[in-house]
């Protein structure tokens, strides 16, 4: 099922189609296609008679990536974001407790997110090479 965009409680049904695959566009397809493509927000339903057979892939860029709207889709509706910042931002939000969610919104152009000017600082101080410890990287990643 995916969410019904204009009516945020309502969830829709999607026939499968036989012999078909599903590709579901994430957060930066959003982005490249200055949001022509959304991230669907999806769940699954289980079907006990049926077997379901699925194998998720995840095609991300660069830690160090610019992502931002191609510039042939006209005036950008979003700023250039930080792969590397955003995924560890997201990484944040999923393992510890460092408040909202960051969301592709919150670099909508005219935003004013602390995380469009925070993303350069974590940039210059942040060692891709290295493993990750958000505890370690928590003053990179909080309001100070």
């Amino acid at each position: 099922q995916v969410r019904d965009r204009s009516s945020p409680d309502t969830w829709v049904t999607v026939a499968p189609e036989p012999d078909a695959f599903t590709i579901n566009t994430g957060d930066m397809a959003q982005i490249y296609s200055n949001n022509r493509y959304h991230a669907p927000e999806h769940r699954v339903i289980t079907n006990h008679s049926k077997s379901r057979y699925s194998a998720p892939f995840f095609y991300n860029p660069a830690y160090t990536a610019a992502v931002r709207p191609l510039q042939s889709l006209g005036d950008p509706q979003y700023s250039e974001l930080n792969w590397g910042y955003f995924r560890a931002m997201r990484f944040a939000g999923d393992f510890a407790d460092y408040g909202t969610e960051i969301q592709i919104a919150d670099f909508a152009t005219g935003s004013c997110s602390w995380h469009v000017k925070n993303q350069a600082r974590f940039m210059n101080e942040v060692d891709f090479y290295r493993s990750f410890d958000v505890e370690a990287m928590r003053p990179l990643l909080t309001r100070s």
